[in-house]
């Protein structure tokens, strides 16, 4: 008999709540569930409303990438060099401590309206995160891991193969999963601060005309994405990186 999954409580309750919390407002302001699905239902024959989901996409992924590559480059050579890393730990610890939104406003002066200053504020929020879990999983190598290696014969390339990936692996696959979820967050924002599309903009912009059923059909897109890239991306990608462990 198989055990009950209380996970699928979760839609009804929100409903639920939704509708309750409805009622004590006009639904200019707060639309329940029917008023948003009809508006989800006529966005789902727009093309516009395809087009703000591209956009983001377009933003979020090629911004991701440019960060992902370059911390994952730097952290390997930090944790390699000890002279790199006491030089990129400072830069690191101040500018991690700056909220990515908080470059924003600066961006969009320094490049204009468009994605330029979308994907600069994705690279800022997905880089630091990635870069310090990187480091962190270099500095948890084994140095005896690394002598028996070379102790049986081990390349350079057969040595990062078969000896650092495997350990630093899964330190950077925590740095990812972080660096995404800041960098969807901090991307969505960005777009209601300075976009001119996207679904952070057509959140933004709905608001302002006062299409409350538009405002919760973008916040329920950003919901289904995020699960999309959870159950789709993530889950994948941490099943790859535990058989990594494993055999580290």
């Amino acid at each position: 008999m198989k055990k009950f999954h209380f996970g699928i409580l979760a839609v009804p309750f929100i409903i639920v709540v939704w509708m309750l919390a409805a009622r004590h407002y006009p639904p200019i302001i707060f639309p329940g569930p029917w008023r948003t699905l009809l508006e989800l239902k006529k966005q789902l024959m727009s093309p516009d409303y395809y087009h703000h989901i591209g956009i983001s996409l377009y933003r979020l992924f090629f911004g991701f990438v440019i960060a992902a590559v370059s911390a994952f480059i730097l952290g390997l050579l930090a944790g390699i060099s000890k002279a790199f890393r006491q030089f990129l730990t400072p830069m690191v610890a101040l500018f991690q401590a700056t909220p990515p939104m908080a470059w924003a406003p600066l961006l969009i002066l320094m490049l204009d309206l468009g994605s330029a200053p979308m994907i600069a504020v994705i690279v800022i929020a997905a880089f630091f995160p990635i870069v310090v879990n990187v480091i962190q999983g270099m500095e948890r190598i084994k140095i005896s891991h690394i002598r028996a290696a070379q102790t049986l014969g081990a390349s350079r390339l057969q040595l990062a193969w078969h000896v650092y990936l495997p350990e630093v692996m899964p330190s950077a696959f925590t740095g990812i999963v972080v660096g995404f979820g800041i960098a969807w967050r901090s991307l969505v924002a960005a777009e209601m601060i300075g976009g001119s599309a996207g679904i952070g903009w057509l959140i933004s912009s709905s608001g302002q005309i006062g299409n409350s059923p538009l405002v919760m059909v973008g916040i329920i897109t950003i919901g289904i994405l995020a699960m999309f890239f959870e159950f789709v991306l993530i889950h994948p990608l941490k099943k790859r990186f535990a058989s990594w462990e494993s055999k580290a």
